[in-house]
């Protein structure tokens, strides 16, 4: 499937993909600069440019500072125009918390309107989920946590985790899906209905 990449202004620790021809590459306000320092080639920017130099871009949108929107959303928008129903994210994560919760309720948001969002870092992966999930790759050193984005997802399966579930009800406020743990197997998260976020963490950063 191919993918637009948007990288965001937050903190940025290195790209971890493969550019293919039918991919695309958006730059959001800083992120761009996260662009030109790994070598890559920009197809697009987008921003009010608050936190780093405008630059002198052809394919460039300029946005007014005062907005209901964030620069990452102008830019997920973007992709959506272009056809892409697969986005990933870097620079999403970390730097101020409230973004980070921002990105996740986004991902959520275009998750109804059919778009898979997933933001990643070095360490981390997250994403929702709103059907049955199969993990066929093996997994290794990694903690696997799953929340309620929904007020409630009925009838939960958690199987061949370390901690396995059996027609559970999660809901959004519980934190019972903290840090679980792959066991060597393909893996799986079912349920009826409803959105779940999924985050992936590399647990050599937490020894």
């Amino acid at each position: 499937m191919k993918t637009c990449y948007i990288f965001a202004g937050g903190e940025f620790d290195g790209f971890f993909d493969q550019i293919k021809k039918e991919d695309y590459i958006i730059g959001a306000d800083k992120g761009y600069t996260y662009i030109k320092k790994i070598g890559l080639k920009a197809d697009e920017i987008i921003g009010d440019f608050d936190s780093s130099k405008e630059p002198d871009f052809l394919n460039k949108t300029k946005l007014k500072p005062e907005k209901d929107e964030t620069d990452l959303y102008a830019a997920i928008n973007i992709a959506m125009k272009k056809g892409y129903k697969k986005i990933i994210i870097y620079g999403g994560l970390g730097g101020r918390i409230s973004h980070t919760i921002a990105n996740i309720k986004i991902m959520e948001e275009f998750k109804k309107k059919g778009i898979d969002i997933e933001l990643k870092n070095k360490n981390q992966r997250l994403f929702v989920i709103d059907k049955n999930f199969v993990e066929k790759k093996q997994i290794k050193n990694t903690y696997i946590s799953i929340f309620a984005l929904s007020e409630k997802i009925e009838n939960l399966n958690l199987i061949n985790l370390k901690y396995e579930l059996k027609n559970f009800t999660l809901k959004n406020h519980m934190h019972l899906g903290v840090s679980n743990e792959p066991i060597g197997k393909e893996f799986k998260i079912e349920f009826d209905k409803g959105i779940v976020l999924v985050i992936y963490e590399n647990k050599n950063t937490y020894k």
